[in-house]
């Protein structure tokens, strides 16, 4: 059997016989430096040095949502295109003790090893706090070359949103129809918040969405780092929403009627 064979099986065939190596092995540790170069140079650095050192020549990049890539040169050139944008530049963190680390062997010598665990991602904007995108697991085949380990084949897969707290704090019903009407922004143009079911509705184009009751007058996007935050007029009758982003205002948004 070919080596390439052997890392077929290994990738998509259980684990069967294949032990998990210890957390403090020499094994473990060296691959975990590598994902730090991997990752922490070459992604959020956009380090072409980086990256060069960690990808095999051979590399196959395969994405749940972005399809496949093949071969360092066309990786390497899509990364810097795609993730390099200092005005929002993606970052990736790793979920901490989430890594695991599988020996691949043949004929009782190590050639390879399989990485798994879970990461999210970032965005990085100038001025703001960082605020979280995605969640998504990796499975990376490492291969032993001459000139130290590189990274062979890398599934990336189960994309989704972070989980975030979706049921908020319960208010009365009185007090979330006061906000019901429509709102006008200078950027987002016409606004229109209902109460669904006890729920407060987001509808502004094709941003549609319920919102998470943080506060009697605070409701949030369930997604997105974005909050509103009602105003009162002197009589009590609503003025406006503020919209925060990462906390900060970056729009406001008229009552214009109910």
């Amino acid at each position: 059997m070919t080596i390439y064979k052997s890392i077929i099986i290994a990738l998509f065939i259980p684990f069967i016989g294949i032990a998990q190596v210890d957390l403090d092995s020499e094994l473990f540790l060296e691959l975990e430096k590598m994902d730090t170069l991997l990752f922490e140079e070459g992604f959020n650095n956009c380090s072409k040095e980086a990256m060069e050192a960690a990808l095999s020549e051979d590399l196959e990049f395969f994405h749940d949502n972005g399809g496949i890539t093949k071969g360092k040169p066309a990786f390497i050139t899509s990364f810097l295109t795609n993730m390099c944008d200092a005005n929002k530049k993606p970052i990736r963190k790793l979920v901490p003790e989430s890594l695991t680390v599988f020996p691949l062997r043949e004929n009782g010598t190590l050639y390879g090893a399989i990485q798994k665990g879970v990461h999210e991602f970032f965005i990085k904007e100038p001025g703001k706090e960082l605020y979280k995108t995605q969640v998504a697991q990796f499975t990376h085949l490492w291969i032993k070359e001459e000139t130290g380990w590189k990274i062979s084949r890398v599934l990336s897969y189960d994309h989704k949103a972070p989980e975030t707290d979706t049921k908020g704090i319960t208010v009365p019903i009185e007090v979330l129809t006061r906000y019901a009407g429509n709102y006008k922004a200078p950027q987002t143009g016409n606004i229109i918040i209902s109460i669904k079911e006890g729920v407060m509705h987001l509808d502004a184009g094709e941003m549609q969405t319920d919102l998470i009751t943080k506060s009697s007058i605070l409701f949030a996007h369930p997604q997105a780092p974005i909050e509103l935050k009602f105003v009162s007029n002197p009589d009590g009758s609503i003025k406006k929403f503020v919209v925060l982003e990462n906390g900060k205002v970056v729009e406001e948004a008229q009552r214009i009627e109910r």
